[in-house]
């Protein structure tokens, strides 16, 4: 029963991060928008190993956030799980994670997708036929 609780309470909880990004998004834009989520939730904390635990945290974590997504009345792509997902990696697992935005020239494609120490956080995810154009890391090298 409190996993049952527990689960409605994080799906709510996701359902309105996503819903005050998407906000800010369309109010702020996407370059103001992902300056902020880099400077606000960087963390440089520096963590080789990852536990079992931090893990399946992780892999729960994302399934849901899919599931959020899918159930939101507007599209959230790639774009919405990244930053949603970076917010999320440096607060509760304090992990020091990265955002990167990839292109594609042909045929035209861009995605976005989450990095740690320069390895994909998913590494089943085909990222390879992407240049990448912006980091999160770039915005803290200006500071």
């Amino acid at each position: 029963m409190f996993k049952k609780l527990r689960v409605v309470l994080d799906f709510s909880r996701l359902y309105i991060l996503l819903f005050l990004f998407d906000l800010e998004l369309s109010k702020k834009g996407f370059t103001k928008t992902f300056e902020k989520y880099s400077v606000r939730y960087f963390n440089n904390t520096p963590n080789d190993q990852i536990s079992q635990n931090v893990v399946e945290d992780m892999e729960s974590f994302f399934l849901l956030l899919n599931i959020v997504c899918a159930w939101y009345p507007k599209k959230a792509d790639c774009i919405h799980k990244t930053l949603i997902g970076y917010r999320v990696m440096h607060k509760k697992f304090a992990l020091p994670v990265e955002m990167v935005i990839g292109v594609r020239k042909f045929p035209f494609e861009a995605h976005a997708w989450l990095r740690i120490n320069q390895q994909n956080l998913f590494p089943e995810e085909e990222t390879n036929h992407y240049k990448i154009i912006i980091s999160s890391h770039s915005y803290i090298k200006e500071q």
